[in-house]
């Protein structure tokens, strides 16, 4: 009798009514559900009902499959397993179960060059409900095929009423234990056939035994899989890198080895691997019981194409170090285009610095030398200026020199804040009674420029940690920025709010000038709107670098936003604590 008639009478005989006896290895390869993929569906076409043999295929299973099966006790444990329960059934399918509200859907996928058979439906059909149904107690589990990739459908759909997945953690680890150690000894099987049977495939292990010793020294991973992708031997570097001793390695799929995406390209790849007979360069993500690692893998046939030969290198340090040398190359892109930026911000504030200087002490020294020719000609008894043009020329000294030393405490006191020699003085303070006192200093002015204001305080607003003078600092900058940048007339709102961790202060006024690319830049130090501010507006772009740095200072944050055309909004958040 040939050795595939004695599986198919085996096979038969464990349907009917089980194996009785001390098993031989092939009686444990059937209980195991070892027969082949093709021979199983031989063995089904033989017989006229495929569904009743998956019915009873876990009856004739290894002992410990249904003892599991049973102490999960609840289908939707198994539910949520299937993926790990279809291994035992077929080694060239994979299976994703999606959860519905009420129902779950089950869809089996064959991989490439293994087309569906009518009677491999059915026979899933049958052990899935025979599966489910051993701890569902009184209560019938239904499952229906609602697809069929034998009828033109893309894959295959079954549809399991009135139940949905849910994880049983400690059951699923158990479960993925015992099939570990089951693939241990279905390893040694193989080993053991290979012994026996060199016509099934395994001359190459028996070739691979003999250059072991130079294999061991190879620090390339070496695995050798059977057509049915599972390992059968492996060099010390494989063992050192999946953390598992050779015992344990053999018989495991490398679906267990891989992850699900990488699973999916080999299956992609397995039927033109077969057809080239090598395929190299191939990048997949591992699965070790030391963590993920990345490989890359070469693979080839054997002379007698009933097994493959891998060689694979990690290549996880040698990525990550490229992802490292790429961060710090773009750290340093980065870090130059700063430099470029911080070049061009210091000439941009040395030239708006030597304006704004240049221009009250050009005007101070022109005055100061009309009125110096007005006391020499009083000495000299000649025309003198007169009263009014005498204290006019004044005062226009005096706030020019006002003006000089605004600039330049601005910049004293931007240094001090970034050289972090300010210290808050906090204490609970309203934030709307620091904007009605800053409205009430700017009233003048507002009034002067025609500025209509629109206040909607919070009057829940709560009292936050803040110092109210650094506070005080921040409204007025942005109250005087809305007057410096908007026409005559113009409508500012000035809001505030709060949530559980800050209060928040909101001034908006017209710009048209603002685009989404200049909201950032804005707050930069020294930077104007645009060139010709510094001379149409005055300043060198200080005030929104000052809001930002007394924000920060409390632990808060400034920033623009533009909530329509031809509008800008500035937000300060602070938080409610220190």
């Amino acid at each position: 009798m040939s050795e595939r008639a004695r599986r198919s009478a085996l096979f038969q005989v464990a349907i009917k009514g089980g194996v009785t006896g001390a098993p031989s290895v092939e009686e444990r390869a059937v209980r195991a559900l070892w027969i082949p993929r093709a021979e199983l569906l031989e063995i089904f076409a033989e017989r006229d009902n495929a569904f009743t043999a998956g019915m009873r295929v876990w009856e004739v299973a290894e002992p410990w499959l249904r003892a599991f099966a049973e102490l999960a006790q609840d289908p939707s444990v198994l539910l949520a397993e299937l993926p790990i329960w279809a291994r035992f059934l077929d080694r060239h399918s994979s299976v994703e179960v999606r959860s519905g509200e009420r129902d779950a859907r089950l869809f089996w996928t064959n991989e490439p060059g293994f087309p569906t058979e009518v009677s491999e439906c059915e026979f899933r059909l049958g052990a899935m409900r025979s599966l489910l149904s051993s701890c569902s107690g009184e209560e019938p589990v239904v499952v229906s095929q609602v697809e069929c990739s034998s009828d033109g459908g893309s894959r295959c759909c079954f549809e399991v009423k009135g139940w949905i997945p849910c994880r049983d953690v400690r059951h699923e680890r158990a479960l993925r234990e015992a099939s570990l150690l089951q693939a241990e000894l279905e390893g040694r099987e193989a080993v053991e056939r290979g012994g026996t049977e060199p016509s099934d495939g395994v001359a190459d292990l028996h070739d691979l035994q003999r250059v072991r010793r130079f294999m061991d020294e190879v620090p390339d991973i070496i695995l050798v899989f059977d057509r049915q992708l599972m390992v059968l031997d492996a060099n010390r570097a494989a063992l050192r890198f999946t953390s598992m001793s050779l015992a344990e390695l053999r018989g495991q799929s490398v679906q267990g080895l891989l992850d699900d995406a990488s699973w999916d390209v080999i299956r992609q790849l397995v039927p033109r691997l077969f057809e080239v007979g090598a395929l190299s360069g191939i990048r997949l993500e591992a699965r070790t019981r030391s963590g993920s690692a990345t490989i890359e893998v070469s693979a080839r046939v054997s002379a007698s194409s009933n097994s493959l030969v891998c060689i694979a290198r990690d290549v996880t340090e040698r990525l990550r170090l490229e992802r490292e040398l790429g961060e710090r190359n773009e750290q340093l892109r980065l870090q130059n285009e700063r430099i470029v930026d911080s070049d061009r911000m210091k000439s941009e504030f040395l030239a708006n610095v030597s304006h704004e200087l240049t221009t009250p002490l050009t005007s101070i020294k022109g005055f100061a030398t009309l009125l110096r020719r007005d006391v020499a000609a009083e000495i000299a008894g000649g025309a003198r200026l007169s009263t009014v043009q005498r204290a006019e020329f004044l005062g226009l000294v005096e706030r020019e020199a006002s003006r000089m030393t605004e600039l330049i405490r601005g910049l004293l006191e931007l240094s001090n804040i970034e050289a972090g020699g300010v210290a808050l003085a906090r204490r609970p303070a309203a934030l709307g009674a620091i904007v009605h006192e800053c409205l009430q200093i700017l009233k003048p002015r507002l009034d002067e420029a025609g500025f209509a204001v629109d206040l909607a305080l919070d009057p829940a607003l709560p009292l936050a940690e803040l110092d109210p003078d650094r506070i005080k600092q921040v409204v007025l900058n942005l109250l005087e920025n809305s007057l410096k940048f908007s026409q005559r007339g113009a409508r500012v709102r000035v809001s505030t709010g709060h949530d559980d961790q800050a209060v928040e202060l909101r001034v908006r006024n017209p710009s048209h000038e603002l685009g989404p690319q200049d909201l950032e830049r804005i707050f930069a130090r020294f930077v104007q709107r645009d060139g010709s501010y510094s001379r149409k507006y005055g300043g060198v772009g200080l005030g929104l670098n000052l809001v930002r740095a007394i924000a920060e200072l409390h632990g808060g944050r400034a920033w623009a936003e533009l909530p329509f055309a031809g509008t800008v909004e500035f937000v300060v958040r602070l938080p409610l604590r220190a």
